[in-house]
């Protein structure tokens, strides 16, 4: 008979990048781990790493262990909670962008705290492909990524809609355009940018510039690359730069919109709340399914135009 705590441990181990990062999730020796493994394996009469050294790599077998294990540890929670009712306490791992996880994020981790007073939230930072990966695979309770009509995800994934998010070019209050509610769109390209240096969400791989804006048509001067908000912020506040942001985050960093009536485009994202549809531990579809989220806060801005 298999031990579901062994099989457990066997989940934790196939995805952290070592037995010590495993044993830290775990609370546990990375002694105990290895014990546990090596009781599993005894127990399947298989051996589901190759051992180099310190590392673990998941073998064939242990790529089939881990596709039939999640379902099975899914189900045996549900059956746990059928007759025993949900734990008191539990961690829910939240995935995605860092983007979408500091405005839906926090809101997500609010709702759980009325819900579960005892539950725990893990943010994991990971690209909305990995996000999905890790829905898909059970590594994560749930991810927040944006799609597109072109774009859809596996149908063994249920999707919740929370909002768009549009992308609106940010200013600080020391910048030489401050104060204007709106500039023409040739006198915006005249200042220089501050662009990420990858796409913050999977909607805008392949667009001509990393946060959306048409560079094939409207070349700005890029004079900074990073995909660090806050010295992102620090180059906008100080008036170096400005910014083609999502309009939420231009919220939190406390910065302005400066609207382009002439700008022919816009660039905007459906922001959507994923989760496994079965099996899956029976609390997160009510909870999903029951999350209240609220608009982003109103910005200075001199217009309903320009580019999103």
């Amino acid at each position: 008979m298999i031990d579901l705590s062994c099989l457990q441990h066997f989940l934790v181990v196939a995805r952290q990048p070592s037995l010590a990062a495993a044993a830290e999730e775990l609370c546990l020796t990375p002694s105990a781990i290895s014990k546990s493994l090596r009781r599993l394996e005894t127990q399947l009469a298989t051996t589901l790493f190759d051992r180099e050294g310190r590392a673990l790599r998941l073998n064939s077998d242990g790529q089939r262990l881990l596709e039939k294990a999640v379902p099975l540890l899914a189900a045996a929670s549900q059956l746990h909670a059928d007759f025993a009712g949900e734990p008191d306490s539990f961690k829910c791992r939240l995935v995605g962008p860092a983007l979408l996880q500091l405005r839906w994020g926090q809101q997500l981790a609010t709702h759980l705290a009325e819900c579960h007073p005892l539950a725990a939230i893990s943010f994991d930072v990971m690209d909305e492909s990995a996000a999905l990966a890790a829905v898909l695979s059970g590594d994560a309770d749930l991810a927040l990524v944006t799609l597109t009509e072109g774009r859809r995800p596996d149908a063994r994934l249920s999707t919740r809609p929370l909002g768009e998010t549009e992308f609106r070019v940010a200013l600080g209050a020391r910048h030489p355009l401050a104060g204007a509610v709106s500039a023409p769109l040739a006198t915006v390209l005249q200042h220089d940018f501050v662009a990420p240096i990858h796409p913050p969400f999977a909607s805008l791989d392949g667009e001509p510039a990393t946060d959306g804006w048409r560079d094939d048509l409207f070349p700005r001067k890029i004079r900074y690359r990073s995909d660090d908000a806050l010295l992102t912020r620090e180059l906008l506040a100080n008036g170096r730069a400005l910014a083609y942001l999502p309009d939420y985050l231009i919220a939190s960093l406390g910065l302005a919109i400066l609207s382009i009536p002439d700008c022919p485009y816009r660039c905007h994202q459906q922001v959507m709340l994923v989760r496994r549809r079965q099996p899956a531990a029976s609390w997160i579809a009510p909870f999903a399914d029951s999350a209240a989220f609220t608009p982003a806060p109103a910005l200075a801005c001199g217009g309903a135009n320009g580019p999103r």
